[in-house]
């Protein structure tokens, strides 16, 4: 038979061992404050052992001005009722044994058995929990300050793209507050409705995991300006591998751009003064040029006249060769008129996208009759993987052709050589190489101004032309000399075409 007081005792052993297996600190006072429990965790926390403090004042655990203020405490409630600390859960400070103090979590209940009254607390330390929250919070805090002092965008959509937040500079950069547009959808308020569509599918495919990479699209600012953004950006996936977002960097390039389209149109006016530099040029030249010819012909045609009207047309060799050099001047003029008009023509291309390596050795094989005949060994070397770009063909080849024959004509001796080289090159680029091993440049002469030439018979307009093309294709064409002798001619082409060069 269980009595009364054996039952008593089991519920006092049952209590007993929970006190001590726990692991928060369990402290028990009377109203007096006197300390009646004190558990095997709290002489781990406070660094007093049960002997040590049962009996003393439980404001022996509290740093000022707590310990102070406790009895007054304690008092209030015992006359009013009105509660404080019981009952809930709050976060205050403790002292330990040393003196140190550190951050608690107290919760304490009142029991009342006839007059006798006990408070029992249950203290948790949470200085590891406070210490990890501050290290969060610091990190939190120079995140923020770099996001905030980055002279770039950083902006955070959800997945509805809405605006979750930005920084300073979009803030500098838009005139809107992020309290004005905050949770407001993106699309709706800062992007110029044709853009819309497009930068949908890119929002879509960054939260489908695809990374934005330079994405560029102007912004409407508060006060109706667009200013084009650049932008990189990458989805945001929480712990449990949910999708919250898009976090985006955003680069303004407006005034990049506005420079960039100055500098073209300075280019473009730059290389419109050349052109009529050189057409003022070609005028002077041609007035020149066609004066002698035209002298001579008027000459022969006249003889032709005068012997004619002799009846002197016997025997026929006496016609003949007048009339040969009338034809060779004419032919002449022919040339240069048709040079002329070649050079004083805008390039307009027609771009193909053409496989590079077949193309090049079709334009060399042209060029293998020739050479032999000048006593020159044409080599060709086309690395076997060049891709297809975008080309004018036939305005190319006749830069290459210009460039080979040139090499050709340049062999003096039976050794002659010319080689024919194509590769990628920094890249993004195709780089051909025509060298030779001929006479050379002499050092002072432009070849691609019009009418700086080397060769005797040469017009001085075919370089020119040449390098205009080459421009047309934002591309590049330059020559340097060799050792001993000879010159190499480099032409560069971009790989994704005159939009990109």
């Amino acid at each position: 038979m269980v009595t009364a007081t054996s039952e008593e005792s089991l519920d006092e052993a049952r209590w007993r061992a929970v006190v001590s297996s726990a692991r928060d600190a369990i402290i028990c006072i009377d109203r007096s404050g006197a300390i009646s429990v004190f558990n095997p965790a709290a002489e781990r926390m406070f660094g007093y052992s049960a002997d040590d403090i049962v009996g003393d004042n439980v404001r022996r655990l509290m740093p000022s001005p707590h310990a102070e203020q406790h009895d007054d405490y304690v008092r209030q409630y015992e006359e009013t009722g009105i509660a404080k600390a019981i009952g809930k859960v709050r976060d205050v400070s403790a002292k330990r044994r040393d003196g140190t103090v550190f951050p608690i979590e107290l919760s304490v209940s009142r029991v009342a058995s006839g007059e006798e009254i006990t408070y029992t607390a249950i203290v948790r330390d949470v200085s590891e929990r406070r210490r990890m929250e501050e290290l969060i919070r610091s990190e939190r805090d120079f995140a923020d300050s770099l996001i905030d002092t980055a002279h770039v965008i950083v902006l955070v959509l959800d997945p509805r793209g809405r605006i979750v937040r930005f920084n300073r500079h979009m803030e500098e950069i838009s005139g809107y507050r992020l309290g004005e547009v905050r949770m407001k959808d993106w699309f709706d308020t800062f992007l110029v409705h044709r853009d819309r569509p497009r930068i949908q599918e890119v929002f879509d495919s960054a939260l489908g995991g695809e990374d934005v990479h330079g994405t560029v699209n102007p912004i409407i600012t508060k006060d109706g300006q667009e200013r084009q953004i650049q932008w990189y950006g990458k989805r945001l996936i929480d712990r449990d591998g949910e999708v919250i977002g898009v976090v985006s960097v955003g680069h303004d390039i407006t005034e990049r751009l506005e420079t960039a389209e100055r500098l073209s149109e300075l280019e473009h006016s730059s290389r419109q003064r050349d052109r009529l530099a050189d057409i003022g040029a070609i005028t002077a030249r041609v007035v020149h040029d066609l004066g002698n010819p035209l002298a001579a012909l008027s000459m022969q045609a006249q003889l032709i006249l005068r012997r004619a009207k002799r009846g002197d047309f016997q025997p026929a060799e006496m016609v003949e060769r007048p009339v040969e050099q009338m034809l060779e001047t004419l032919n002449r003029l022919e040339t240069l008129a048709r040079e002329f008009t070649d050079f004083a023509r805008e390039q307009k291309l027609k771009l193909v996208k053409t496989p590079m390596r077949s193309y090049l050795l079709n334009v060399t094989a042209v060029w293998e009759a020739y050479a032999g005949s000048h006593h020159a060994a044409l080599r060709v070397r086309v690395e076997p993987d060049l891709p297809e770009i975008e080309i004018d063909p036939e305005m190319l080849r006749r830069v290459l052709d210009n460039v080979i024959k040139n090499a050709i004509d340049a062999i003096e001796d039976d050794d002659g050589e010319v080689s024919i080289s194509a590769h990628r090159c920094r890249q993004d680029r195709v780089c051909i190489e025509v060298a030779d091993n001929g006479v050379g440049i002499e050092p002072g002469i432009d070849v691609f101004r019009m009418f700086e030439t080397t060769k005797k018979e040469g017009t001085g307009i075919g370089l020119a032309i040449a390098k205009q093309i080459v421009l047309a294709h934002n591309g590049d064409i330059r020559h340097e000399s060799r050792s001993p002798k000879g010159t190499v001619f480099h032409v560069e082409l971009p790989l994704n075409g005159p939009q990109s060069g």
